[in-house]
């Protein structure tokens, strides 16, 4: 019968660039440390399908989280009021059609993974 595999068993298989990829991850989005080898590893190999491969590639292209419902709209909105400081009065903020913005501007340059209730983007160009 096999044994599962432990967190730390897991982690000390990875590869070299593997290992500084977690590291990485977990540096970044602590909650990792709550999951299981086999949920980080289907995080990893998630990453892998866009080309992320290493921690430099992850630095890179990592750019904003959020568990929201409606992550998409959530994250235009930051892009827009937090990376770019454009300074957006409250009576204009709450009109403003940020899923739109997302549809038509933003979803070209980043692509999303949904893991464990987390939407996560990315940067298309790292």
């Amino acid at each position: 019968m096999d044994e599962p595999i432990t967190g730390a068993d897991w982690y000390d298989n990875l590869t070299d660039q593997d290992r500084e990829l977690y590291d990485m991850i977990e540096d970044r989005c602590p909650e990792f440390t709550k999951l299981d080898a086999e949920q980080c590893q289907e995080f990893m190999d998630e990453l892998s399908e866009h080309g992320i491969t290493t921690a430099e590639q992850f630095e890179d292209a990592y750019f904003y989280q959020t568990d929201s419902w409606n992550a998409e709209r959530d994250f235009a909105e930051y892009v827009t009021t937090e990376i770019n400081c454009v300074d957006i009065p409250d009576y204009i903020l709450n009109h403003i059609d940020w899923q739109s913005m997302w549809d038509c501007n933003l979803r070209f340059d980043f692509f999303t993974i949904e893991f464990d209730s987390e939407t996560y983007f990315f940067n298309n160009n790292f």
